[in-house]
Protein backbone atom coordinates (compact mmCIF):
# COMPACT_ATOMS: atom_id res chain seq x y z
CA UNK A 1 0.00 0.00 0.00
CA UNK A 2 0.99 3.84 -1.03
CA UNK A 3 -0.18 7.20 0.18
CA UNK A 4 -0.14 9.75 -2.34
CA UNK A 5 0.23 13.39 -1.45
CA UNK A 6 -2.68 15.24 -3.28
CA UNK A 7 -2.82 18.86 -1.95
CA UNK A 8 -0.47 20.68 1.00
CA UNK A 9 -2.03 23.87 1.78
CA UNK A 10 -5.00 24.98 3.77
CA UNK A 11 -8.38 25.10 3.16
CA UNK A 12 -8.89 27.77 1.03
CA UNK A 13 -5.83 26.63 -1.38
CA UNK A 14 -3.43 28.88 -3.41
CA UNK A 15 -3.44 31.57 -5.21
CA UNK A 16 -5.98 32.41 -2.25
CA UNK A 17 -8.92 34.53 -3.26
CA UNK A 18 -8.21 38.51 -3.56
CA UNK A 19 -4.28 38.21 -2.57
CA UNK A 20 -1.29 39.70 -4.31
CA UNK A 21 1.13 38.15 -1.84
CA UNK A 22 4.17 36.73 -3.74
CA UNK A 23 3.08 32.97 -3.53
CA UNK A 24 -0.10 33.44 -4.61
CA UNK A 25 0.58 35.81 -7.24
CA UNK A 26 3.41 33.47 -8.45
CA UNK A 27 0.38 30.53 -8.89
CA UNK A 28 -1.46 32.89 -11.01
CA UNK A 29 1.36 34.01 -13.11
CA UNK A 30 2.62 30.22 -13.96
CA UNK A 31 -0.62 28.59 -13.50
CA UNK A 32 0.06 26.49 -10.94
CA UNK A 33 -2.42 26.34 -8.18
CA UNK A 34 -1.44 24.43 -5.08
CA UNK A 35 -3.92 22.11 -3.47
CA UNK A 36 -5.95 21.84 -0.77
CA UNK A 37 -3.86 19.37 1.62
CA UNK A 38 -5.37 15.43 0.74
CA UNK A 39 -4.37 12.22 0.60
CA UNK A 40 -5.33 9.01 -0.91
CA UNK A 41 -4.43 5.45 0.28
CA UNK A 42 -3.74 3.04 -2.59
CA UNK A 43 -2.51 -0.65 -3.84
CA UNK A 44 -0.96 0.85 -6.46
CA UNK A 45 -0.66 3.51 -9.16
CA UNK A 46 -3.79 1.57 -11.46
CA UNK A 47 -7.10 3.78 -10.83
CA UNK A 48 -9.52 0.81 -10.22
CA UNK A 49 -6.98 -0.33 -7.23
CA UNK A 50 -7.90 0.09 -3.72
CA UNK A 51 -8.83 4.11 -3.35
CA UNK A 52 -9.37 5.53 -0.39
CA UNK A 53 -9.34 9.08 -0.08
CA UNK A 54 -8.75 11.15 3.10
CA UNK A 55 -10.09 15.03 3.09
CA UNK A 56 -12.49 15.74 0.66
CA UNK A 57 -11.18 19.39 -0.35
CA UNK A 58 -12.78 21.83 -2.89
CA UNK A 59 -9.91 20.95 -5.19
CA UNK A 60 -11.12 17.00 -5.60
CA UNK A 61 -11.72 16.96 -9.47
CA UNK A 62 -8.32 18.31 -9.64
CA UNK A 63 -6.29 15.86 -7.70
CA UNK A 64 -8.43 12.48 -8.29
CA UNK A 65 -7.93 10.45 -11.30
CA UNK A 66 -10.53 7.86 -12.76
CA UNK A 67 -13.59 7.10 -11.38
CA UNK A 68 -12.98 4.82 -8.74
CA UNK A 69 -12.78 5.55 -4.95
CA UNK A 70 -13.40 2.65 -2.02
CA UNK A 71 -14.21 5.15 0.43
CA UNK A 72 -13.85 8.90 2.18
CA UNK A 73 -12.58 9.91 5.41
CA UNK A 74 -13.49 12.76 6.62
CA UNK A 75 -12.10 14.99 9.99
CA UNK A 76 -14.20 18.15 10.28
CA UNK A 77 -16.89 20.22 8.29
CA UNK A 78 -14.99 22.71 7.21
CA UNK A 79 -14.26 24.10 3.66
CA UNK A 80 -10.82 22.19 2.75
CA UNK A 81 -12.40 18.48 4.40
CA UNK A 82 -15.78 18.67 3.26
CA UNK A 83 -16.60 20.49 0.21
CA UNK A 84 -15.48 17.78 -2.54
CA UNK A 85 -17.95 15.64 -1.21
CA UNK A 86 -20.39 17.45 -3.55
CA UNK A 87 -18.35 15.93 -6.53
CA UNK A 88 -19.55 12.61 -5.77
CA UNK A 89 -23.46 13.95 -6.43
CA UNK A 90 -25.58 14.03 -9.47
CA UNK A 91 -24.20 17.18 -10.58
CA UNK A 92 -20.95 15.64 -11.08
CA UNK A 93 -19.44 11.90 -11.08
CA UNK A 94 -23.06 10.60 -9.49
CA UNK A 95 -20.84 7.88 -7.78
CA UNK A 96 -23.22 5.04 -6.12
CA UNK A 97 -22.59 4.25 -2.06
CA UNK A 98 -19.42 5.32 -1.54
CA UNK A 99 -18.28 4.89 2.21
CA UNK A 100 -17.95 8.39 4.20
CA UNK A 101 -16.43 7.89 7.70
CA UNK A 102 -16.68 10.98 9.93
CA UNK A 103 -18.39 11.32 14.04
CA UNK A 104 -21.84 11.46 14.78
CA UNK A 105 -21.39 15.21 14.52
CA UNK A 106 -19.94 15.18 11.36
CA UNK A 107 -23.08 12.84 9.68
CA UNK A 108 -25.32 15.49 11.53
CA UNK A 109 -23.55 18.45 9.82
CA UNK A 110 -24.46 16.67 6.60
CA UNK A 111 -27.78 15.66 7.32
CA UNK A 112 -29.22 19.05 8.19
CA UNK A 113 -27.82 20.84 5.39
CA UNK A 114 -29.57 19.70 1.52
CA UNK A 115 -26.09 20.08 -0.48
CA UNK A 116 -24.94 17.44 1.52
CA UNK A 117 -28.04 15.51 2.35
CA UNK A 118 -28.60 14.80 -0.97
CA UNK A 119 -25.85 13.41 -1.34
CA UNK A 120 -27.31 10.42 1.37
CA UNK A 121 -30.65 10.50 -0.42
CA UNK A 122 -29.73 9.72 -4.02
CA UNK A 123 -27.30 7.38 -2.72
CA UNK A 124 -24.35 8.67 -3.94
CA UNK A 125 -22.76 8.16 -0.42
CA UNK A 126 -23.38 6.03 2.56
CA UNK A 127 -22.71 7.34 6.14
CA UNK A 128 -20.64 5.11 8.45
CA UNK A 129 -20.01 6.58 11.86
CA UNK A 130 -16.78 6.04 13.66
CA UNK A 131 -15.44 7.53 17.28
CA UNK A 132 -12.54 8.05 19.12
CA UNK A 133 -10.39 4.61 19.53
CA UNK A 134 -12.24 2.91 16.60
CA UNK A 135 -9.84 0.40 13.86
CA UNK A 136 -11.40 0.81 10.23
CA UNK A 137 -9.90 -2.06 8.93
CA UNK A 138 -9.28 -1.90 4.54
CA UNK A 139 -7.65 -4.36 2.09
CA UNK A 140 -4.19 -4.31 2.52
CA UNK A 141 -4.47 -1.75 5.57
CA UNK A 142 -6.14 -0.04 9.13
CA UNK A 143 -7.49 3.16 10.13
CA UNK A 144 -7.52 4.29 13.81
CA UNK A 145 -9.69 7.33 14.20
CA UNK A 146 -8.26 9.67 16.54
CA UNK A 147 -10.00 12.87 17.68
CA UNK A 148 -7.99 15.80 18.68
CA UNK A 149 -8.72 19.12 19.94
CA UNK A 150 -9.94 21.60 17.23
CA UNK A 151 -12.10 24.87 17.43
CA UNK A 152 -15.11 22.43 16.97
CA UNK A 153 -17.11 25.06 14.54
CA UNK A 154 -19.21 22.65 13.43
CA UNK A 155 -18.30 18.77 14.83
CA UNK A 156 -15.72 16.70 15.92
CA UNK A 157 -12.04 17.02 14.51
CA UNK A 158 -10.72 13.70 13.51
CA UNK A 159 -7.01 12.40 12.75
CA UNK A 160 -5.56 9.58 11.26
CA UNK A 161 -3.30 6.85 12.39
CA UNK A 162 -3.18 4.28 8.81
CA UNK A 163 -1.21 1.05 9.46
CA UNK A 164 0.52 -0.59 6.60
CA UNK A 165 2.24 -4.12 6.66
CA UNK A 166 5.71 -2.31 7.22
CA UNK A 167 4.85 1.33 8.92
CA UNK A 168 2.50 3.37 10.50
CA UNK A 169 1.34 7.01 9.04
CA UNK A 170 0.02 9.63 11.63
CA UNK A 171 -2.34 12.07 9.44
CA UNK A 172 -3.50 15.30 11.42
CA UNK A 173 -4.01 18.50 9.30
CA UNK A 174 -5.98 20.77 11.84
CA UNK A 175 -5.79 21.13 15.03
CA UNK A 176 -5.29 23.74 17.82
CA UNK A 177 -2.55 22.65 20.26
CA UNK A 178 0.10 20.20 20.38
CA UNK A 179 -1.81 17.97 23.68
CA UNK A 180 -0.31 14.92 25.27
CA UNK A 181 -2.31 12.25 23.04
CA UNK A 182 -1.00 14.15 20.00
CA UNK A 183 1.69 14.33 20.81
CA UNK A 184 2.25 10.52 21.34
CA UNK A 185 0.49 9.71 17.82
CA UNK A 186 2.95 11.78 16.64
CA UNK A 187 5.69 9.28 18.37
CA UNK A 188 4.38 6.27 17.87
CA UNK A 189 4.08 6.90 14.03
CA UNK A 190 6.88 5.99 11.92
CA UNK A 191 5.93 8.62 9.51
CA UNK A 192 3.70 12.25 10.32
CA UNK A 193 2.15 13.86 8.13
CA UNK A 194 1.06 17.44 10.59
CA UNK A 195 -0.51 20.38 10.46
CA UNK A 196 1.91 23.28 9.42
CA UNK A 197 -0.75 26.11 8.96
CA UNK A 198 1.10 28.89 10.08
CA UNK A 199 5.05 29.68 10.57
CA UNK A 200 4.36 32.08 13.59
CA UNK A 201 2.07 33.39 15.69
CA UNK A 202 2.29 36.70 14.31
CA UNK A 203 2.00 35.56 10.91
CA UNK A 204 -1.64 37.00 10.17
CA UNK A 205 -3.52 39.43 12.65
CA UNK A 206 -6.31 37.06 13.57
CA UNK A 207 -4.27 34.47 14.76
CA UNK A 208 -6.54 33.84 17.80
CA UNK A 209 -9.35 33.35 15.68
CA UNK A 210 -8.03 30.47 13.87
CA UNK A 211 -4.65 28.86 16.35
CA UNK A 212 -2.62 26.43 15.08
CA UNK A 213 0.29 24.35 16.36
CA UNK A 214 3.29 26.88 14.56
CA UNK A 215 5.74 25.19 12.32
CA UNK A 216 8.13 26.77 15.12
CA UNK A 217 5.94 25.00 18.30
CA UNK A 218 6.32 21.91 16.21
CA UNK A 219 10.22 22.00 15.40
CA UNK A 220 10.60 22.91 19.37
CA UNK A 221 8.11 19.76 20.43
CA UNK A 222 9.64 17.31 18.41
CA UNK A 223 13.55 18.13 18.26
CA UNK A 224 14.58 14.83 19.84
CA UNK A 225 11.96 12.35 18.01
CA UNK A 226 12.57 9.61 15.75
CA UNK A 227 9.79 9.97 13.93
CA UNK A 228 9.61 11.35 10.21
CA UNK A 229 7.81 14.79 10.15
CA UNK A 230 6.46 16.60 7.36
CA UNK A 231 4.45 19.60 7.10
CA UNK A 232 1.12 20.00 5.43
CA UNK A 233 -1.80 22.38 5.74
CA UNK A 234 0.51 25.06 4.94
CA UNK A 235 -1.53 28.81 4.91
CA UNK A 236 -0.61 31.35 1.63
CA UNK A 237 1.33 33.16 4.24
CA UNK A 238 3.55 30.33 5.48
CA UNK A 239 7.09 31.13 3.94
CA UNK A 240 8.19 27.79 4.05
CA UNK A 241 6.09 27.12 0.80
CA UNK A 242 8.71 29.23 -0.74
CA UNK A 243 12.04 26.93 -1.07
CA UNK A 244 14.62 29.27 -1.14
CA UNK A 245 13.22 31.27 2.50
CA UNK A 246 15.57 30.98 5.02
CA UNK A 247 12.46 29.09 7.11
CA UNK A 248 12.39 26.65 5.09
CA UNK A 249 15.92 26.24 4.95
CA UNK A 250 15.41 26.46 8.52
CA UNK A 251 13.15 23.34 8.81
CA UNK A 252 14.91 21.36 6.57
CA UNK A 253 18.06 21.65 8.56
CA UNK A 254 16.31 20.35 11.75
CA UNK A 255 15.37 17.24 9.87
CA UNK A 256 11.89 17.99 9.33
CA UNK A 257 10.29 18.31 5.90
CA UNK A 258 7.46 19.74 3.80
CA UNK A 259 5.07 17.59 1.59
CA UNK A 260 4.47 18.62 -2.24
CA UNK A 261 2.27 16.88 -4.57
CA UNK A 262 2.70 13.21 -5.75
CA UNK A 263 5.10 12.48 -3.08
CA UNK A 264 3.93 8.84 -2.34
CA UNK A 265 5.06 7.00 1.02
CA UNK A 266 5.18 3.06 0.73
CA UNK A 267 3.83 1.34 4.03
Amino acid sequence: MKLEVLGNVQDAGVPHLSCDCNVCEQARATEKPMFVNSILLKENDNDSSVRYLFGASPDIRLQIKGDYLDGVFVSDTHLGDITGLLWLGRASANYSGIPVYGTEDIDDFIMKNDPYRLLVDRDNVKLEEVEDGDEVELQGASVEIREVIERGDYADSLSFMIKGEDKKVYYVTDLDKWTRDAVDAVEEADIAIVDGCFYSDDEIDRYEEVPHPTVQDTLEQFSDSDTEIYFTNMNHTNPILQEDSEERQEVEENGFKVVERGMEFKI
